[in-house]
């Protein structure tokens, strides 16, 4: 690898045996680097991305057709960062948080014996508030929260009105409510 940060091995096209491969790389990294500095907020960006525009011009079969490798260059650097902008657009990147700027305590896959029994403390309290549900109410809460049927496919299946389906509702979550409270 030289000083550039291109491998030789990365360059395999028929450019690559070229004697003036360090001239280019020494000669054009610097700027495309400021170029991509200037377009990019990460400089590990810029520097990957001055890489890759040096590697498609290398991996040319010829330049002697380019008149000017500096414009071709920036061609190649803004393709790059048009490519760059579009692929962060689609992935939705400005959303994204790395875990190393996040702070704070992370939950432990391990859950701590007093949060598991905390859990399983408010686990019985849900199934004896259910149990104090009329069957009818339990059925209705039942059907729609865990079998994710509509209050209208509720009501055909119980053979009673919608209106009735959402009483049983409003009933049985009025009970959660007072029986658990807010977590």
């Amino acid at each position: 690898m030289n000083e550039g940060g291109i491998d030789a091995a990365e360059l395999s096209g028929p450019a690559s045996g070229r004697a003036d491969l360090p001239r280019m790389i020494e000669q054009h990294r610097p700027a495309l680097v400021r170029y991509f500095l200037r377009h990019l907020p990460n400089a590990d960006d810029a520097e990957d991305l001055a890489q890759e525009a040096l590697v498609r011009l290398m991996r040319m079969p010829s330049t002697a057709d380019v008149l000017n490798v500096e414009a071709y260059l920036l061609r190649i650097a803004s393709n790059l960062v048009r490519d760059r902008f579009r692929r962060d657009v689609s992935h939705c990147t400005q959303q994204h948080v790395s875990l190393d700027e996040l702070t704070g305590d992370w939950p432990s896959e391990v859950p701590y014996g007093e949060r598991v029994y905390e859990g399983n403390k408010r686990l019985q309290l849900f199934l004896t508030a259910l149990d104090e549900l009329s069957p009818r109410c339990r059925q209705v809460f039942l059907l729609q929260r865990y079998e994710g049927l509509t209050y209208s496919a509720i009501a055909r299946r119980l053979e009673i009105s919608v209106s009735a389906v959402e009483k049983q509702m409003m009933r049985a979550l009025l009970h959660f409510d007072t029986r658990l409270g807010d977590p």
